[in-house]
């Protein structure tokens, strides 16, 4: 927890630092009814982790008033790294303005203890080859799971997520921009 409050101080502030360390959730419920509400209406599709973390972090603090931060990092199954963060998400310097770069990393929630990855079953049980993510899921979680949801000290066995980067707000706030015009525009598919 030390990694992510230093982290959060580096990327959010001191105030944002403040606010997220002394929060205290008193129910994963509005977690849990977010993520529904988010996996009901947008369509599943490859390569969200960003987008959905960053629209669930938005939901929570927009309703709840949740200070969720999302968090950008490696993620590992088995101790093998199947996403490695080399960089933070780009951030978008003007409005409407669109990044062409290119990001290799994973991103998810995390608030008072609580790790929420919206798009952990969704790229596992979409890639079409065999590969020890989809692996390791079906055989320990089975089929239609939508959100991984627990304490961080909780995380399954055989899963790591290694925190590099916080968000901003801006970067927040460009995905989840640009996902929900994306759903908008029925734009959003599985390749």
């Amino acid at each position: 927890m030390s990694d992510i409050n230093h982290l959060v101080r580096l990327y959010r502030g001191e105030e944002e630092f403040l606010r997220y360390s002394s929060f205290e959730l008193s129910s994963p419920k509005y977690l849990l009814e977010t993520a529904k509400s988010l996996l009901n209406t947008i369509p599943p599709f490859l390569g969200g982790c960003a987008l959905l973390s960053a629209v669930w972090a938005d939901e929570l603090k927009t309703k709840f008033n949740i200070p969720a931060i999302v968090v950008a990092g490696h993620l590992s199954i088995l101790g093998k790294r199947l996403f490695e963060c080399k960089s933070n998400i780009p951030t978008p310097n003007a409005e409407n303005q669109f990044s062409d770069q290119s990001w290799d990393g994973h991103c998810w929630i995390e608030i008072d203890g609580f790790i929420g990855d919206l798009s952990i079953f969704r790229s596992a049980y979409n890639l079409n080859f065999p590969n020890i993510f989809t692996e390791y899921i079906k055989t320990n979680f089975g089929l239609g799971r939508g959100a991984l949801i627990t304490p961080y000290n909780e995380i399954p066995c055989g899963i790591e997520y290694e925190a590099k980067y916080i968000l901003t707000d801006n970067q927040i706030h460009g995905l989840a921009g640009g996902l929900w015009n994306l759903v908008a525009s029925g734009k959003l598919f599985m390749p």
